[in-house]
């Protein structure tokens, strides 16, 4: 009897590829909450002016890109992947500001954990199934990945127009999908 698809598809992909999936996920909802209310959130709220929404978001990008080249040689170099990603995913969670130097913190922090956890969280993908499954491996995560980047602005939209939740508490509640995606995966 043929395969299913989907059991075709899942085949050789292992518990801990679904669990780094689930934390692409939930961590790019946490993110992503953010991101399209942040400048209204700056320049509305907190009445900061365009150059600060600027500065926040080229350091916030900034912070990223460097930090993945260290934080990939680091965690080669202690063969410690897993306590590096987690680190990543803990900073990237936290990292939710008040006021516009807390958001250019918090952005920061949220790239930083973000640029930390990508390098060591993509060696354990690949080292947790054969060769054979790793695109198989990368594209479940980043299907998670971009599921948490389509579902975080719809759910910031939800609280914001349907429950008219104050924008403020929108970065509060933020870090409730940041420390869903904190786990101990395996290895």
């Amino acid at each position: 009897m043929p395969k299913s698809i989907t059991e075709r598809y899942f085949s050789g992909l292992s518990r801990n590829t679904f669990l780094l999936t689930f934390a692409s996920l939930f961590a790019d909802i946490s993110t992503e909450m953010l991101y399209p209310v942040l400048p209204i959130f700056l320049t509305q709220t907190l009445k900061a002016s365009g150059s600060v929404v600027g500065l926040v978001e080229g350091l916030a990008g900034a912070t990223q890109n460097i930090v993945q080249c260290f934080s990939g040689w680091l965690s080669d170099k202690l063969q410690k992947r897993k306590p590096i990603a987690v680190a990543g995913y803990i900073l990237a969670a936290v990292a939710k500001p008040l006021s516009w130097q807390g958001v250019l913190g918090g952005r920061f922090l949220d790239r930083l954990g973000a640029g930390t956890r990508t390098a060591p969280r993509d060696a354990l993908i690949a080292s947790s199934v054969d060769d054979k499954d790793r695109g198989k491996a990368f594209g479940l995560e980043v299907i998670g990945d971009n599921a948490g980047a389509f579902l975080g602005p719809l759910i910031a939209v939800f609280l914001l127009i349907t429950l008219h939740v104050d924008i403020r508490w929108v970065f509060y509640l933020a870090i409730i999908p940041g420390l869903l995606a904190v786990h101990d995966p395996p290895g």
